[in-house]
This record gives structure tokens, C-alpha cells and sequence, in this order.
């Protein structure tokens, strides 16, 4: 996903590395000017390399703003196009897929695109630093010992390279397996909390064997990451070793403007290890944002849903006990011939009571579905369950919808609050249409729905 803020951080770090390269250039000139002598020189060199250092942390620290508000917009817009996605078609509108999206966009999806904005911002640090870095070791210590340093960034870029598809496995594996032990703390709290001794010790042992398969997997792609990482660097230093033992390009001012950017060669150094890793990580990162991107399709979904027989629901006229064909109440729900009115969808457990309601919701795009396990609005904690119910269902009359869908609604109510939200239905129903879905054993012939929802 673009973001302006992420163009911004990219600009800052690259004015923050070009300060940087400039602050070591100036520091090594000071250091061959000290070899030479010349005082006056040395100061100057010195103070510009104390004031284009002072630019490149003020640099970074703005570009570690924008990377922040970058990370914030993109998960925003993530969590907002995939919550669509998977709510487009409820198809996709199981318990089960609910809980998925909200462990997935809270924290895979959070922990990913916080990491792929720090990750993509740090590696283009490291690369522009490395880069003109080496650039200023040639300008002013010459070629050799350049020379010496880029043979690590070869050795990083042909070991990545040959281990990208493990690291593509590994990635694709952790992500599947932390969502898995996410997913597994809920059963295991309702386990401890209300299950018997066998129940508790089953479901610590569930979290510990799905926890235990993610870290192993971290394990594995850590050893991969630091043997790339450090092969190249320790192949590096021997290299520039040997350069200086044996070489003859060592004059005064040589080793003035050396001894000058010894700090800076241990930071390259430094930077040619990190860079190893954002190397290795690369494709990691990749295949995260990869699978973010695909996480929709990986849902559980119910294709029949729109071919589901409703042979064995009832829909009544609630007022009059009327009869009245599914397929019929729908059409009018579509061509508007219908605004008012309370009808009752009855049948036993799985005769197609939810899925006839999603099936309206499917056609109806403005219409409200209500389930037992929805929540539209954060309400006080210390209410009960019947009071909890009142206070949506009237939260949800105030948004003043045209068609109200409600499944179940009288589920773990009492008969006191059951007659409080009847009435309210009641006095609804009188301006809107409300369809609700009741278990019944009642059963009523329709026929199927697959021309008239085909028709939306």
C-alpha cells in the first residue's frame, strides 16, 4: 500500500547517509591534514564534520517519525480493506473466521507491518550507508582496502541468493504456526477456567505443543540468518587485514586519515553484518507481506450458501401467524414492496435458519444482521447479559436500519428481559421491517433461492 509518509522517511534517510558519508569524508581529510600539519585545515575539517553529523541524527530522528505514522496508516488501511474482504461475501461469516481476522489484523498483521516499514527503511540505511561508505574509503584511503571490504557484500548477496528458498519456507511456516498457538490460548482459557483437571492439563499441553512448533521455527531461520551474517563479515576482516600487512600503500598521511576512520571502519563493518541480515531477511519480509495480502483466501468458506435448501424452515407473519414463502418475503424485501412488519423464521438446529438470514443480507447489502456473537457497540462491562442484549438492539434502532435481521436473540435471556426486547421489536416493526430467526421444531416447504438471490 503507498503512503506518503513512508516516501518521506525514505527521503530523510537518504539525506541522513549522505550527511553521514560527508561527516566521515571530512573527518579522514582532517586526519591527513593532521599527518601534514596543517592545524588551521584540521579545524575546518572538524567542524564540518560535527555539523553534517548533527544534521544526519536530526535527519534520522524525522525519519523515524514518518516510519511510525507510515506503519500506523498502512495497518489502518490493511485492517480496513481485509475486514471488507472478508465480510463482502458472507460466505466468509463463520465464528470461526471472525476469530481468525481478529488474531490475524491485531497480531500478525500489526507485528508485520510495524516490522516491513522499520525493515524496508533500515536496510535502505545500511545499503546507502555501506555504499558511500566504501565510496569515501576510496576517495580517501584508496582502492585496495575498498576493495577488501566489498568482497563481504558479494559473499552476502550469493549466500542469500542460494538460501532463498528456505528462507521463503521458514517464513511462510512461522507465520502459519503463530497464528496457530494465538488461536489456541482462547480454548485454552476456557479450558482452565471451566474444564475439569483432564480439560486444564489438555489445554496447556495444546498451547505449549502449538507455541512450541513456532519457536522452533524461529530457532531454525535465527542459526540461517546469523551464519549469513556472519561469514561474510568474518571473511571481510581477514581481508583488509592482510591488505594492510602486506600492502604497500601505507604513507603519513595514509595512516593519519586511517586512524582518523577507524571508528567509522569498525561501523562499516558493523553495517556489512547488518546489511547480511536485511539480506537474508528480505525474502522473509517479502513472504510475510505476501501472505498478509492472501490471507482473505485462506479463510474457511461456505460455498453452499446460496444453494442452501430451505425445505425445513417456517417464515410467519408474526401479528397474524400468517404463512409466508421465503422466496417471496425476499423479492418484496428487494423491490421494496415491503417496509414494515415483524416475521418469524423457525426451525430445528441447522435447517437453514442463519443461513436464510445471510442470504437476505447477501441480497441486501443495507440490510443488519444481528447474531448471538455480534457486538456493534462497546458497552459497559458490569451489565448483564439481558441488559447488554436491550442496550445493542437499542443502539441499533437508533442507526435507524430498514431491514433488522436477528438470529437467536432470545438465547440465554430470561423470561423478564425476553418480554422487554419483544415489545421493543414490537413497536419497531412498526416502521421497519424486523425478520428474527427462532428455534422450532415447526417445518414448512420453500422453494429454492438460487434465481431470486441470483437476480441481486
Amino acid at each position: 500500500m503507498k503512503d506518503n509518509n513512508f516516501a518521506i522517511a525514505l527521503a530523510c534517510t537518504a539525506l541522513q547517509q549522505a550527511s553521514l558519508a560527508l561527516s566521515t569524508y571530512f573527518i579522514a581529510m582532517a586526519g591527513a591534514a593532521l599527518a601534514g600539519g596543517n592545524l588551521d585545515e584540521v579545524l575546518n575539517f572538524i567542524s564540518l564534520f560535527f555539523a553534517f553529523a548533527l544534521l544526519a541524527y536530526l535527519v534520522s530522528s524525522a525519519a523515524s517519525l514518518f516510519t511510525v505514522k507510515s506503519a500506523n496508516a498502512t495497518w489502518l488501511k490493511y485492517a480496513e480493506s481485509t475486514i471488507s474482504a472478508a465480510c463482502e461475501n458472507l460466505q466468509y461469516s463463520s465464528e470461526k473466521n471472525k476469530k481468525s481476522v481478529v488474531q490475524w489484523i491485531g497480531g500478525e498483521a500489526a507485528s508485520t507491518i510495524s516490522h516491513a516499514c522499520d525493515f524496508y527503511i533500515g536496510m535502505v540505511s545500511v545499503c546507502l550507508n555501506v555504499i558511500l561508505t566504501l565510496i569515501v574509503f576510496y576517495v580517501a584511503v584508496g582502492l585496495e582496502i575498498t576493495v577488501a571490504m566489498s568482497i563481504s557484500l558479494l559473499i552476502s548477496m550469493i549466500l542469500v541468493t542460494s538460501l532463498k528458498k528456505k528462507i521463503d519456507s521458514l517464513a511462510g511456516g512461522m507465520q502459519s504456526r503463530r497464528l496457530k498457538a494465538l488461536l489456541s490460548i482462547e480454548s485454552t482459557w476456557c479450558a482452565v477456567a471451566f474444564g475439569n483437571s483432564a480439560m486444564k492439563k489438555d489445554g496447556f499441553n495444546r498451547l505449549e505443543e502449538n507455541s512450541k512448533s513456532y519457536f522452533r521455527h524461529i530457532d531454525k531461520y535465527m542459526l540461517l540468518e546469523q551464519f549469513v551474517a556472519c561469514a561474510p563479515i568474518t571473511i571481510a576482516t581477514c581481508a583488509v587485514v592482510v591488505t594492510l600487512i602486506f600492502s604497500d600503500i601505507i604513507t603519513a598521511a595514509t595512516v593519519g586519515t586511517l586512524v582518523a576512520v577507524l571508528p567509522r571502519s569498525l561501523q562499516v563493518f558493523g553495517n556489512i553484518h547488518s546489511l547480511s541480515i536485511y539480506l537474508s531477511q528480505f525474502f522473509l519480509v517479502r513472504s510475510k507481506l505476501r501472505n498478509l495480502k492472501e490471507f482473505v483466501g485462506t479463510l474457511d468458506r461456505h460455498h453452499s450458501l446460496l444453494e442452501t435448501s430451505l425445505n425445513s424452515i417456517e417464515v410467519k407473519e408474526s401479528a397474524t401467524s400468517t404463512p409466508v414463502c421465503a422466496v417471496d418475503l425476499l423479492g418484496k424485501l428487494k423491490d421494496g414492496s415491503i417496509t414494515r412488519g415483524r416475521y418469524r423464521v423457525s426451525g430445528s438446529n441447522g435447517s437453514g435458519k442463519t443461513s436464510y438470514l445471510k442470504i437476505i443480507k447477501t441480497a441486501i447489502g443495507d440490510s443488519l444482521l444481528m447474531t448471538p456473537e455480534t457486538n456493534f457497540f462497546d458497552l459497559e462491562s458490569a451489565q448483564s447479559t439481558g441488559q447488554a442484549k436491550i442496550a445493542q438492539i437499542q443502539s441499533i434502532l437508533a442507526a435507524a436500519p430498514a431491514i433488522m435481521m436477528l438470529d437467536e436473540w432470545d438465547a440465554n435471556l430470561d423470561p423478564d428481559n425476553t418480554s422487554k426486547l419483544d415489545q421493543l421489536l414490537d413497536s419497531a416493526s412498526q416502521t421497519i421491517v424486523v425478520i428474527e430467526a427462532r428455534h422450532s421444531r415447526a417445518t414448512k416447504a420453500s422453494p429454492d433461492l438460487e434465481e431470486v438471490v441470483a437476480s441481486k
